[in-house]
């Protein structure tokens, strides 16, 4: 293929909503990524945050690149990655966002008990959509390129997704891999745990160059890809050890904070161990 007939190359802008601070101090949130994926003209949207100022922020991101948004693509049916898809359309007439039918399916059964949970944890800080996504029909593609949909399951929950562009050895993984963050265990047991474990496995083997965790530290590199897939790997495995050992869920937080005494946001590492012991605090 000559130079002048080749696709263009696709950038990536990353944003990242900071940590948010739950509605009488009762918690904090962690900080949440979302994925732009540009081309020479368009441009797809991976996630689409949850309190209004983050999504005003990330329209802004979107906006500057000066693409013509196409897609908003929601990797799985946790509020803080899908909520913001009505105020970004609005603002982005040209988008349509698109989750795989296991997700949506995932929303329609959730939306009501979610909506309590976010407007108790964060009053009217949070956009509650109007609209749900559409169940992808077609395969996506930017530009010529494709963005490959992995379903693999079980992640914090199931089903989960990545999204894989090769062309740039991108993944972009949703709540499947955390970077430097307190990973939500406490909505599965040792079944789930290791059924995620290995589905990280399956992303590592695609050998990426950039993987965008769905939580991570603002400052965290998205190319150090051997530290995350290993963190990730290690932070199950881990969790599940001192589960095993523990007698208490202040005592599992303690052995989880001594072997990652740097992740941020240990709120979520105290809901996980709470989860274990609910009659220990």
């Amino acid at each position: 293929m000559s130079a002048d007939t080749k696709k263009p190359a696709l950038t990536t802008e990353v944003f990242v909503g900071p940590q948010a601070t739950m509605e009488g101090g009762k918690g904090t949130f962690s900080p949440t990524s979302s994925t732009l994926i540009c081309g020479e003209h368009d441009a797809v949207l991976v996630d689409a945050q949850h309190l209004r100022a983050d999504i005003l922020a990330l329209g802004d991101l979107v906006e500057r690149q000066g693409r013509r948004l196409t897609t908003i693509y929601i990797t799985h049916g946790h509020a803080d990655h899908y909520y913001g898809i009505t105020e970004l359309l609005r603002r982005f007439p040209t988008a349509r966002a698109v989750a795989t039918k296991a997700v949506v399916a995932y929303i329609r059964e959730n939306e009501k008990n979610q909506e309590k949970q976010w407007r108790q944890m964060f009053g009217d800080r949070v956009a509650i959509p109007a609209d749900i996504p559409e169940v992808i029909s077609d395969k996506l593609s930017l530009e010529g390129h494709a963005l490959e949909i992995y379903e693999l399951g079980q992640a914090d929950i199931t089903p989960s997704t990545a999204l894989h562009v090769p062309s740039i050895g991108l993944i972009v993984p949703g709540d499947l891999v955390y970077n430097g963050i307190h990973m939500m265990l406490g909505l599965g047991g040792p079944k789930q745990w290791g059924e995620w474990y290995r589905n990280v496995e399956a992303l590592e083997r695609l050998a990426p160059a950039m993987i965008v965790a769905g939580h991570k530290k603002p400052d965290a590199s998205d190319c150090e890809v051997a530290r995350i897939f290993a963190e990730t790997k290690s932070y199950i495995r881990d969790f599940e050890s001192a589960a095993a050992r523990a007698k208490s869920a202040p005592e599992l937080v303690e052995a989880m904070t001594a072997k990652y005494p740097d992740f941020g946001n240990p709120w979520t590492l105290r809901f996980s161990a709470r989860s274990r012991f609910p009659r220990s605090v």
